[in-house]
């Protein structure tokens, strides 16, 4: 094993296109409920609105931002990972029509997604109307 101090950095440099050029993809990010709170809790951007600004600073404390994702937190229940409402449809019909194929009521649906670990702010209406 040689140990090498270099007085000038080494630096190799490659051309990434040579004849080809690169593709970019464009993603296009929806707004969700859960973005004004990642916003406020990564980089303390509210909305322009003073009475949604005024709501998401109210209701920040109920949540955490952990690796991007945001966290819901209560006395009752461990901590709750946000889902969309994309993925709210899906989680409530797999535990309703899943696997165990238990077709519960809504309140009882909305209490299963909750010990699964999941939230979102219209989890007993959405659990209701899929019942």
């Amino acid at each position: 094993m040689t140990h090498e101090t270099l007085k000038v950095p080494k630096i190799t440099t490659y051309d990434l296109l040579g004849d080809e050029s690169l593709e970019v993809l464009h993603v296009n990010i929806v707004e969700t409920w859960i973005t004004p709170y990642q916003r406020y809790l990564a980089d303390i951007l509210l909305p322009a609105k003073p009475v949604e600004a005024k709501t998401i600073k109210r209701n920040a404390e109920n949540y955490i931002l952990v690796d991007g994702k945001l966290l819901c937190h209560s006395y009752t229940h461990s901590i709750l990972t946000c889902v969309s409402r994309d993925h709210c449809t899906r989680i409530t019909g797999e535990l309703h029509e899943g696997i165990c194929e238990s077709y519960v009521g809504g309140r009882d649906l909305s209490l299963k997604v909750v010990r699964a670990g999941y939230y979102w702010p219209t989890m007993k209406e959405n659990c209701v109307q899929h019942a």
